[in-house]
């Protein structure tokens, strides 16, 4: 019998291990590791399979604002215990063609990140050139310049950071897949695909786009499928790209896409370097049943997002050689508020759930927000839980 079952092992879930096994709980997280073949894969996926998302504070929404900064703060303290560095300081750029358009919200970002106490300044194109001399930057292009902790994480590297801590504390792993919850009076049974039931007081169901699979009562939780391009560099581009910073880019005149977002060059497991871009579809795709996932992950995403995606690489750094292509699935996890459901949603059973595109920076914190709700069994945190409240289909 376990105090908590932490369902899901991705960002949001392996932080709550970790803060509730830090508390004393006896824990078991539950959740499959990364599937060898995505093509042959059956089961579920996680959107952590990735070698770097953005981190930064600057944020047109304070709660996401102060999230991320909190979450930042103990990255830190997380490598040294855990012996895993996930964190690069590369800065961040966050830019806009036209601050005069309506639906622009960089002067918004920018009163947010002077509250939070983000660290950052303003650039015109005329600073942003000389600095940035790869991008191109049309006339009239504004920036915020973030840097302290600004840069970007490897996901898969913190996910595993957080669980060897989580383990260190006593908390079990168990790289299985949750089937069913069983609730009775005292307790909640877990099963899994392995043929296994666990048992425990109570469950942290933190499974992203998978978690109204698992439940009776829906949430109202929408899950886009997105499509990411990965262009290979060599040697001489990756040295010419020296100094790029993670971006966030609001797009004009684009059909398909209202932004982008882009990682500066990493290795991938492969073992070749890949720029990572990715957008905002104006017009998203929403998927919920298991059949609709398993197809997408089994796809190579949507080619007409993809070309839209390398259309506005190459706009964006001119000249760029490129030696080779990838686009790859993903699925990220709308709410109908826009932030994270962190709420009791039943006796025995707790959700964090619903990442909204803008949770891998920030998933440390979600998740100790989850763990305080679970460990004091009433609302004990300092931004009010009507925030992060879960609303039902």
């Amino acid at each position: 019998m376990f105090d908590v079952a932490v369902i899901g092992n991705g960002m949001m879930g392996a932080a709550a291990a970790r803060y509730l096994s830090a508390a004393g709980a006896k824990v078991i997280a539950i959740g499959p590791g990364e599937p060898a073949d995505w093509q042959v894969h059956q089961g579920v996926f996680a959107s952590h399979y990735d070698q770097a998302r953005i981190t930064r504070i600057i944020d047109p929404d304070p709660v996401w604002a102060q999230l991320a900064a909190r979450s930042i703060d103990v990255y830190d303290e997380i490598e040294a215990a855990s012996g895993i560095q996930f964190h690069t300081r590369s800065g961040g750029l966050r830019v806009s063609p036209d601050l005069t358009a309506p639906e622009d919200l960089l002067n918004q970002a920018e009163q947010v990140g002077k509250e939070v106490g983000a660290v950052f300044g303003r650039l015109q194109q005329s600073e942003l050139t000389p600095r940035f001399p790869f991008l191109h930057l049309a006339k009239g292009t504004v920036a915020l310049w973030e840097r302290g902790g600004a840069g970007h994480i490897n996901p898969r590297l913190l996910v595993q950071a957080q669980l060897t801590i989580a383990e260190q504390q006593g908390a079990v792993i168990v790289r299985e897949t949750v089937t069913a919850l069983t609730q009775h009076a005292d307790r909640v049974e877990i099963t899994t695909d392995a043929g296994v039931a666990y048992q425990a007081r109570q469950v942290l169901l933190a499974a992203g786009g998978y978690t109204n699979h698992l439940l009776e009562r829906k949430l109202d939780l929408r899950p886009k499928a997105v499509t990411i391009v990965l262009a290979e560099l060599g040697k001489a581009e990756i040295k010419r790209l020296q100094g790029l910073p993670t971006l966030i880019w609001r797009l004009t005149n684009q059909p398909l896409l209202a932004s982008i977002y882009a990682t500066p060059p990493v290795r991938y497991p492969d073992g070749k370097i890949y720029f990572k871009i990715g957008g905002t579809l104006k017009a998203p795709l929403y998927l919920h049943t298991p059949e609709e996932f398993r197809a997408w992950f089994h796809s190579a995403g949507n080619q007409d997002e993809g070309n839209a995606l390398r259309e506005v690489l190459l706009t964006l750094l001119p000249g760029l050689r490129v030696e080779s292509y990838q686009t790859k699935p993903c699925i990220y996890t709308v709410t109908a508020h826009n932030r994270p459901y962190i709420d009791q949603i039943d006796e025995r059973l707790f959700v964090a759930t619903g990442g909204c595109g803008a949770a891998a920076k920030s998933s440390n914190e979600i998740g100790h927000v989850a763990a305080l709700l679970v460990e004091k069994k009433k609302w004990a945190y300092d931004i009010g839980a009507e925030v992060f409240a879960a609303r039902f289909k």
